[in-house]
């Protein structure tokens, strides 16, 4: 008498397959790490700029490149902070980063950093803008 009939086998390679997907995916997560669960200062950076916490940045608006003077970024974001927590923020951050300045213009080196609030066809947006001064 076979111990195993054909839909017992089949049943038993199913759940088999099944448990070893839910393993490599389970393992997969602790081999790569867990995916961020909240966005941290030290995290968000486009270039070598800070970009504040719950900031979306408008990839198709901005830009970046070279010019025989330096380099020049343009980001544009949305967000729902107010000009005082953001002012603070970047106040706080780019000293830290050796940038003097403040009240949405900054100085390091040959560069300058302008953030301020535009209006645009899409609403106000927060355009960081990094030029050589």
């Amino acid at each position: 008498m076979n111990l195993f009939s054909h839909k017992k086998a089949s049943a038993l390679t199913r759940g088999f397959v099944i448990a070893l997907m839910m393993l490599t995916l389970i393992g997969g997560q602790f081999l790569i790490g867990q995916p961020a669960r909240a966005e941290t200062q030290q995290h968000r950076w486009a270039g070598d700029v800070p970009i504040m916490q719950g900031w979306k940045i408008e990839p198709e608006l901005g830009f970046a490149f070279d010019s025989p003077n330096g380099r020049i970024v343009m980001i544009f974001a949305s967000t729902s902070a107010d000009q005082d927590e953001i002012m603070a923020f970047y106040g706080q951050t780019l000293a830290q980063l050796g940038w003097t300045g403040g009240a949405g213009n900054w100085v390091r080196d040959a560069e300058k950093l302008v953030i301020g609030e535009v209006q645009t066809a899409r609403g106000a947006l927060w355009r960081l803008m990094l030029q050589p001064r």
